[in-house]
């Protein structure tokens, strides 16, 4: 998405100053405020989805250059994600010059439930609920916990910080490498939409969140085809193609005829027999070079499905032999 980009950086902590790590922490407190929430009236903005902000706050460490830092990322209506220690963007070998082992620093970390991505390299990572004032206390907490025990900062080194505050130039201007998860969920929010399940927590598997639409049908959205980025502000990845899709548990023998019930109903969606008893139905989306105001058709009308699929499934299974 074509984005207006403004950055802010300045020094959070001099080498060596006379300040302890409470009157530090109340600084990165007020940084990660800075950047979780959102408060257009404030600002003179508005939120619009796309809109962005991305924080990193680093540490010249001794022989390792800037190996220990911390970066959040937050989105309106959506969640934030905190990342330590990205090894995209550290130096080679940095990490074996630390003043902390790998081990005890894996220890640290998963600690404050942070999980090591699939790759072979330092990059931990949480995702965290929308954020109110404590949230962002106790992420910034997490934050100077991790620099401090997980990579042996001190007061003697400094601490820099910058912003990146990421806004969308219209309606009209689209998500041209498509989408990333942290949209998706500015999408569901936004629509007022009640989020059960985030991300899996396997980074082997595709971003998904489960949808509350109406008891008893909670749905899925999912992103496929990745393309990963090379550049900050980067939550991970770029993502080609959207997926919302429902799963229906029929009764043995009942599937066929739902699935065929089904597709006569919806105009747009798919409808497949993936396992005797179950019937799933969704339709799959481009999304690259897809507008805000697109994206939300895309929502519309499968909830426009949703609901058909929910009349047919209230009519009970007595009516399929009719229909045949």
């Amino acid at each position: 998405m074509t984005m207006e980009r403004r950055t802010r950086g300045w020094t959070l902590h001099r080498a060596g100053a006379r300040a302890t790590q409470g009157e530090v922490l109340r600084k990165l407190t007020r940084a990660v405020m800075a950047t979780c929430l959102w408060d257009p009236e404030a600002e003179g903005i508005d939120w619009a989805l796309g809109d962005m902000r991305f924080m990193t706050v680093s540490a010249m460490m001794p022989g390792a250059g800037e190996a220990a830092y911390a970066q959040v990322f937050s989105a309106p209506f959506a969640s934030s994600a905190l990342e330590v220690a990205s090894g995209r963007f550290a130096p080679r070998g940095a990490f074996a010059k630390l003043p902390v082992s790998a081990r005890k620093r894996g220890t640290v970390l998963k600690g404050l439930g942070l999980t090591l991505a699939p790759h072979g390299r330092e990059d931990w990572s949480r995702d965290l609920p929308p954020l109110d004032e404590a949230g962002c206390a106790s992420l910034a907490r997490s934050m100077l916990e991790a620099l401090t025990n997980a990579f042996g900062w001190d007061p003697s080194y400094a601490l820099s910080a910058s912003i990146i505050h990421e806004t969308a130039l219209g309606e009209a201007e689209a998500f041209l490498e498509g989408l990333r998860p942290i949209h998706v969920e500015g999408l569901l929010r936004e629509a007022g939409l009640e989020i059960i399940e985030g991300e899996p927590e396997d980074d082997d598997e595709a971003p998904a969140f489960l949808v509350q639409h109406g008891a008893p049908l909670p749905f899925q959205v999912e992103l496929m085809d990745p393309v990963e980025e090379e550049e900050p502000p980067a939550l991970a990845w770029h993502y080609g193609t959207i997926v919302f899709s429902l799963a229906i548990n029929v009764e043995e023998g009942d599937a066929l005829a739902l699935a065929l019930a089904l597709h006569g109903l919806t105009r747009w969606a798919r409808v497949e027999l993936p396992e005797e008893n179950r019937v799933v139905v969704s339709r799959h989306d481009s999304v690259e070079g897809v507008t805000p105001e697109g994206l939300r058709a895309m929502l519309e009308r499968w909830l426009e499905e949703l609901t058909a699929v929910r009349s047919r499934l209230e009519r009970g299974p007595g009516d399929i032999e009719e229909e045949e």
